[in-house]
């Protein structure tokens, strides 16, 4: 089991800007598109409330691309996801200023969604090559 850790870590930091993108992307279609003209906080509760749900919805697929890009095989996608989970994690922790109500079931599905897509993007190791021929 190689794990190749530059393409974990590289895959890792690429999908967690991508979600990051997304999310912002998302609250910016609200404000301008769908509810325009209200105050901040009414954007800021939105992005909050919006936010585990955007990191479900767009996460196992921003999470298959980068593993299938990046990652390249099954161990070393999977250990992209664990680097995730770390900076995904403190980062959480750190923006997070009051633990009530926060929805840990819907983090707990969104870590899930995004393991499944590692583990299903992440290619075997041993794909069939080509039969060598006798000398």
């Amino acid at each position: 089991m190689k794990i190749n850790w530059g393409r974990a870590s590289g895959g890792a930091l690429i999908a967690e800007i991508a979600q990051i993108a997304v999310a912002f992307g998302w609250v910016a279609i609200y404000s301008y598109v769908i509810d325009p003209g209200q105050p901040m906080a009414t954007y800021q509760a939105h992005a909050q409330a919006s936010g585990p749900w955007v990191s479900i919805l767009a996460g196992a697929p921003i999470f298959y691309a980068t593993s299938r890009w990046i990652a390249r095989s099954r161990p070393t996608a999977l250990a992209l996801f664990a680097i995730f989970v770390v900076i995904d994690g403190a980062l959480l922790v750190g923006m997070t200023e009051s633990w009530t109500g926060v929805p840990f079931v819907l983090f707990g599905l969104s870590y899930f969604t995004k393991l499944c897509a590692c583990a299903l993007a992440g290619r075997g190791e041993s794909r069939a090559r080509p039969a060598s021929s006798p000398s």
